[in-house]
């Protein structure tokens, strides 16, 4: 008997071996293998059987080992597994790879200690009662009960609407007992909270996989998953792939989010395989966002998607009233150190402390300052590996790369020309941070970034302390915009408004009005009037005042005209192609050629060829970096496209990296 099977490396084929009889009738697809692969042994994952192969006997080679008799996944699994590798172009070895875990198919070469923790622990709820649904709620799940998994749903609920309670209602509506869901939320740092409330709500049925856990705990909640006796899988992107029985509805909370794109190896994006999976396995699929992405809210105004919407918070709470404040006005700053704060903003935090009442404060920067600047010559201390500068960080004293991770410390003197009048430009979270402290010295300060929080444990303690009332003023980046249920937050205060509409991307527009949104979503979520302050450079710029006077309809109409007329998704189906080498001549040499190969084929007059040009950011982690768009008017005509491209570069066996990238949500 032969067997066809598929390698976990980047190889854009399946392999034939011969299986001795006895072993043959121990594997069915999906089960594991151990094979010989050129010089080595791996492992590989069995999709079929056949009794003949093109290769001849004499050179085919034996299964040395059965490794799991029982299939890893199922032939639904199976099914959705290649139409992620088809339509992201990517091997699909290494996709299965990517779908199931490292501990699920490797050979345990030594004990592992015993797991103390509980990630289904999650932070409990301080209110586990539960309210009736209000009228809205009602209506969309009965809409849900009516049309079944015809189509996807996008559930368009404004902040505080009740979404998650939407979400558990629906688990429990239309879930029998042997079947499953899927919840997918898009940040690590919404995870504990959302974790709280599903396991609150059903006890010993919940599993929780993200990348944060440890590998024994992520084996032990995928084969919970997998036994049947968790449930619902409440994780991050991954647990797209979780291996749960009879799936019956698949959730993506804050669909809109960038982070459900995985941005290295298998670039998929969970929110849209999600669909995919949920087609294919016949079950209710719903994007649940107060701001959607354009492309959903494109599909549910073309009846692809059931438009579902939440118009009013719960108990009729009020949506937050915004307000601008001008910051080019230098009388409105407190004083000329800190131009990021004005003084309308600090009596505002003053009177909400003074009222019990919670503070938080967003900004999008990490670090003390954005770079170090030679004040005698213009120089900037840049990152060696990247083409970009180093943020400067006070407490230590450092520069870091949030590209490579390097770091090195801060320069006595510039070196360019040895001055010493060396400035910190820019403001990050650590500023923020250490000037509060300063003007607020009895004030209960937390901040929440990549930068102190650095496991589970740290997120979750502060988020505690928040939720318990021991934090006056919250400081923090986009890991505190979305999703968080703080009642205590009265004020929110959006420091820099301007600084994400500046980045060189198509989605700029889009992503400054969810934040916005999202973060003003964060105020009176208990019953008292919430306030937004909002600083900017520009208090008249169509985008925010878009977001702060709540005009969802009018921003999304507006952006989807400008998206048309520049032919960006959604109008248009869109690849980046990228090439990275370590010798700047070599990668442009390729990338020309290539793209010249590209102009040739025959699909390409079907298509817009945007490039190649040097990718934003020029240079990460020592590989020269240059970029090409392709635009389609359908993914079959681009797919098309870019399986001959893949097959020309697979012929060139060139040392440069080329990657192809389906629906980017980032051009950098």
């Amino acid at each position: 008997m032969i067997i066809q099977v598929a390698v976990p490396f980047r190889v854009p084929k399946l392999f034939d071996y011969k299986i001795a009889d006895a072993d043959a009738d121990r594997v069915v697809p999906g089960s594991l293998v151990q094979v010989p692969f050129g010089s080595r042994l791996t492992h590989a994952f069995v999709l079929g059987f056949s009794e003949t192969s093109t290769i001849s006997d004499t050179k085919l080679k034996s299964v040395e080992a059965v490794l799991n008799e029982s299939p890893v996944f199922d032939e639904k699994m199976l099914e959705f597994l290649r139409w992620v590798s088809a339509y992201y172009c990517h091997p699909l070895g290494e996709t299965i790879a990517t779908a199931v875990p490292k501990d699920s198919w490797r050979v345990r070469k030594r004990k592992t200690r015993a797991i103390t923790s509980d990630p289904t622990a999650g932070l409990r709820p301080a209110h586990s009662e539960r309210f009736e649904l209000t009228p809205e709620q009602k209506q969309v799940l009965d809409e849900m009960d009516r049309h079944g998994h015809e189509k996807p749903y996008l559930l368009f609920g404004v902040t505080g609407s009740g979404k998650t309670e939407v979400y558990m209602n629906a688990i429990e509506r239309f879930l029998n007992t042997d079947q499953s869901a899927i919840v997918l939320a898009p940040e690590i740092s919404l995870t504990p909270q959302l974790v709280g409330r599903f396991s609150d709500r059903f006890p010993g049925q919940t599993a929780v996989l993200h990348s944060h856990l440890s590998p024994a705990e992520r084996q032990r909640e995928w084969k919970r998953a997998a036994s049947g006796e968790a449930r619902i899988v409440v994780g991050a992107r991954s647990a797209v792939f979780a291996p749960v029985k009879n799936l019956a509805l698949i959730i993506v909370d804050e669909e809109q989010e960038a982070s459900f794109k995985q941005e290295d190896s298998l670039r998929y994006n969970a929110r849209d395989i999600a669909v995919v999976r949920a087609k294919i396995c016949g079950a209710r699929v719903v994007l649940g966002s107060a701001t959607p992405s354009l492309e959903s809210y494109t599909n549910a105004k073309n009846e692809k998607f059931h438009l579902l919407t939440l118009k009013k918070r719960v108990l009729d709470r009020p949506l937050p009233q915004c307000q601008f404040v001008d910051i080019k006005n230098n009388d409105q700053l407190v004083d000329s150190h800190t131009p990021w704060f004005s003084k309308p903003l600090f009596a505002k935090i003053q009177d909400t402390i003074q009222n019990g009442q919670q503070v938080l404060l967003y900004l999008n920067r990490l670090g003390y300052a954005h770079f170090l600047f030679c004040h005698d010559c213009g120089h900037t201390e840049q990152c060696r590996n990247c083409d970009i500068s180093l943020t400067y960080y006070r407490t230590p004293p450092r520069l870091k790369c949030h590209y490579c991770g390097a770091s090195q410390a801060p320069p006595q003197t510039c070196s360019q020309c040895s001055g010493t009048h060396i400035i910190p430009m820019g403001v990050g979270t650590e500023q923020v941070e250490q000037a509060l402290k300063h003007f607020f010295p009895k004030a209960r300060i937390a901040r929440m970034d990549r930068s102190v929080i650095k496991n589970r444990k740290d997120l979750e303690e502060v988020l505690q302390r928040v939720a318990d009332g021991r934090v006056d003023i919250v400081i923090g980046t986009q890991m505190i915009a979305k999703g968080h249920d703080f009642p205590g937050i009265a004020l929110v205060g959006i420091l820099l408004a301007d600084a994400s509409l500046n980045i060189p991307d198509f989605r700029a527009n889009e992503r400054t009005f969810q934040i916005l949104t999202q973060v003003a979503g964060r105020a009176g979520r208990a019953g008292h009037a919430g306030e937004v302050l909002i600083q900017t450079l520009n208090p008249d710029h169509w985008v925010l005042r878009a977001a702060a006077e709540h005009r969802s309809e009018d921003f999304y109409r507006e952006e989807s005209h400008l998206r048309q007329m520049v032919g960006f998704p959604p109008a248009t189906r869109l690849a980046l192609l990228r090439f990275q080498h370590s010798n700047p001549g070599t990668v442009r040499r390729f990338v020309e050629e290539t793209v010249a190969t590209l102009a040739k084929l025959p699909g390409a007059k079907k298509c817009d060829i945007v490039g190649p040009a040097e990718a934003p950011l020029a240079k990460v982690k020592k590989l020269y970096r240059w970029q090409c768009l392709v635009k389609c008017s359908s993914a079959k005509e681009l797919r098309a496209l870019l399986i001959q491209i893949q097959q020309f570069v697979d012929r060139k066996k060139s040392p440069v990296q080329f990657a192809v990238d389906v629906d980017p949500v980032t051009l950098w």
